[in-house]
């Protein structure tokens, strides 16, 4: 149903998406896009949307055009020209979707829960508009009628970027149980393949292997059992081709272990061979996360932390890492004063916290479970749930 412009661009999940280097992967970096929320307009009867004539473009491809058009702002007031009943369902239920977006989109959160309640009730069948409305019940705190309308997706009728946001939304309260159903059926479709290059499986719509494998990896730590994730491990590494499992062991290891020497050692070699056309400071940021984890004081860490340079090709929100490393060294230090410092810098770069595969990957799940609390008690609009960007990308 999801036309491309919403893909890449519009779907209201994951508001702090990024897109990630993985290993075995070169992808170039994407571009975080400023929300431009339009103009508020009135809002019609959704049954009398009928102004001199039906668009003959579909809502999906209206709103494809606006985008490439640079008009993607004027979207809300061109919706309104359509006769909701001279709509296919497929249509329907697509025009419904991009109805609630649009107000989501300029931040009208009040408005965008009642759309897309209307919406569901009119389409009860929707994936996207379940999902939708489960994403505004988190945003007012209601997250038991959350995990109602996450529990009634599952991929690969609902896409895989939704169900990895709903795993994303299940960590952040603290349910690692609902989070491993939500993403096992992405993981299970690797053997269907039977393969897990980066590429590959990535034009057939699932995220990368390592993505989805750290997010297990995540919630078997949390839940303290790592019985499962031993089972699929063991499985990929005999099953899918075109992938190197070797570091993927390893570093497995180490996380259960809580000891990075190894991948430490690991990463300084890669670095060493490392093409230097390519950005290479996701991967410095890694060595220096792990050396600031294994640390022995504060200043140890804070020197591995601040030898990090970034070039402007890499991801911005690597920052972000470094940052919530720093105020981890001072936290183990004593020093709360800048502690506090650093995690209110952070709060600010990254309000919904990291996704759990990131918190893996570059060692600091621990600690940014000690900053729950803040996300989970804070105010809509403040605290914990500042002004979210909705675009989703």
């Amino acid at each position: 149903m999801s036309g491309r412009w919403r893909s890449e661009r519009w779907e209201n999940c994951d508001p702090n998406s990024r897109m990630c280097l993985r290993k075995g992967s070169h992808a170039a970096p994407s571009n975080r896009h400023e929300p431009d929320f339009g103009r508020i307009v009135s809002q019609p009867d959704m049954n009398n949307m009928a102004f001199h004539r039906q668009p003959t473009l579909s809502p999906d491809d209206l709103a494809n055009r606006l985008q490439r058009e640079g008009k993607i702002d004027q979207l809300e007031g061109e919706l309104q020209r359509y006769s909701v009943s001279d709509l296919s369902e497929k249509q329907k239920e697509s025009y419904l979707h991009l109805w609630g977006i649009t107000a989501f989109r300029r931040r009208d959160r009040a408005e965008a829960f009642r759309r897309f309640q209307e919406g569901l009730a009119a389409c009860p069948d929707s994936k996207d508009l379940l999902f939708a409305l489960g994403q505004e019940y988190e945003y007012r705190r209601e997250t038991d009628r959350m995990f109602e309308c996450f529990d009634r997706c599952s991929f690969p009728t609902t896409s895989s970027r939704f169900m990895l946001a709903a795993a994303r939304y299940a960590y952040l309260w603290n349910r690692p149980d609902k989070g491993t159903v939500y993403v096992m059926p992405i993981a299970e479709a690797y053997f269907t393949l039977g393969v897990a290059d980066d590429h590959f499986v990535y034009v057939r719509g699932l995220p990368f292997f390592s993505q989805t494998w750290d997010y297990l990896v995540a919630f078997a730590l949390l839940s303290k059992d790592f019985r499962p994730t031993d089972e699929y491990l063991a499985r990929a590494a005999k099953q899918l081709t075109e992938y190197d499992f070797q570091p993927v062991q390893q570093f497995y290891e180490c996380v259960k272990r809580g000891d990075y020497a190894p991948s430490i050692k690991g990463l300084e070699a890669r670095l060493k061979e490392w093409d230097s056309r390519f950005p290479a400071g996701y991967l410095r940021v890694k060595l220096a996360a792990l050396k600031a984890r294994c640390a022995g004081n504060v200043g140890e860490a804070l020197a591995a932390l601040d030898e990090v340079r970034l070039g402007t090709n890499d991801f911005p929100w690597l920052v972000d890492v470094l940052t919530i490393h720093k105020a981890w060294a001072y936290k183990k230090a004593g020093d709360t004063a800048s502690e506090t410092r650093e995690v209110d810098r952070f709060f600010a770069k990254q309000p919904l916290l990291f996704e759990p595969d990131h918190a893996v990957s570059f060692a600091f799940l621990p600690y940014q479970e000690t900053l729950k609390p803040r996300y989970q008690g804070g105010n809509v609009g403040q605290g914990g749930v500042p002004d979210r960007d909705p675009s989703g990308g």
